[in-house]
């Protein structure tokens, strides 16, 4: 078993139950919803502050950003 098959929110390991694909990568509702709290109470952080050099190159990979909002 790989780490791809252990839910990154309780670690339990996820059965391949077809059923319970719509959750992926998480092993329920629970989970998931559990984590999109994560995002919206600011959890998720990005360590260091991006710098200019970094967008540019994001958005020349193919980004769909509008140039006007830089």
């Amino acid at each position: 078993m790989t780490g791809a098959d252990r839910c990154p929110v309780c670690k339990r390991a996820i059965p391949p139950d077809p059923a319970r694909a719509a959750y992926r990568p998480f092993c329920s509702e629970r989970c998931r919803l559990v984590d999109l709290g994560s995002w919206l109470d600011g959890a998720y952080r990005i360590s260091s502050p991006v710098s200019q050099e970094e967008l540019d190159q994001g958005t020349a990979q193919g980004g769909d950003e509008d140039d006007t909002l830089h």
